[in-house]
């Protein structure tokens, strides 16, 4: 079987919101039959992001930034968090599923997520289809010994500088900075 083509963590491809959008169903389903275990992450140009980790199983985990481990800063207001919430998007909670996130494991839970993501990125984060979008790809190494939740919070994405600098242009004081 060919394998995609991944950006790496550290690396990245920019896009338009509009685009990442439209090809999200192929994207993911992409890697969804990939045989590695996958991140990809959606990152808008005021750092909120949305990120997936799939694995060739069929399992599949879509995430929205949420307010638990950013320190002082928000990215989603108390309406944000009830949309999501209404949208059917379960909360976050400390530990390995520190965003909103929905689960899936078949073609129609794929569908499911990808009509729930575009919900999200343009009704909740308010992005606009000419917005842009930096996507990264990348394997990340799932050894058998570790759980699923402890795979999945080793590779967490942590935006430490972005947000200090949101935080300190809110005149907030969080001296380790905030983590998403």
């Amino acid at each position: 079987m060919t394998q995609i083509q991944l950006t790496g963590e550290y690396e990245s491809n920019t896009s338009t919101v509009g685009s990442f959008v439209a090809n999200l169903p192929e994207l993911l389903g992409s890697l969804l039959v990939d045989q590695r275990c996958i991140v990809a992450i959606g990152e808008f140009s005021d750092f909120r992001y949305v990120q997936f980790w799939l694995e060739s199983t069929g399992y599949l985990v879509a995430e929205v930034i949420s307010n638990l481990n950013i320190g002082d800063a928000v990215a989603l207001s108390s309406e944000d968090e009830e949309s999501l919430r209404a949208m059917g998007w379960s909360e976050p909670s400390p530990g390995p599923n520190p965003n909103w996130r929905i689960e899936g494991h078949d073609v129609a839970d794929l569908m499911r997520i990808v009509r729930l993501t575009k919900r999200a990125i343009y009704e909740v984060l308010g992005e606009q289809p000419g917005n842009s979008l930096d996507l990264r790809t990348f394997e990340v190494s799932r050894p058998s010994v570790i759980s699923r939740d402890e795979a999945r919070e080793e590779s967490r994405v942590y935006i430490h500088e972005q947000w200090q600098s949101l935080v300190d242009g809110l005149g907030g004081d969080d001296e380790d900075g905030p983590t998403t």
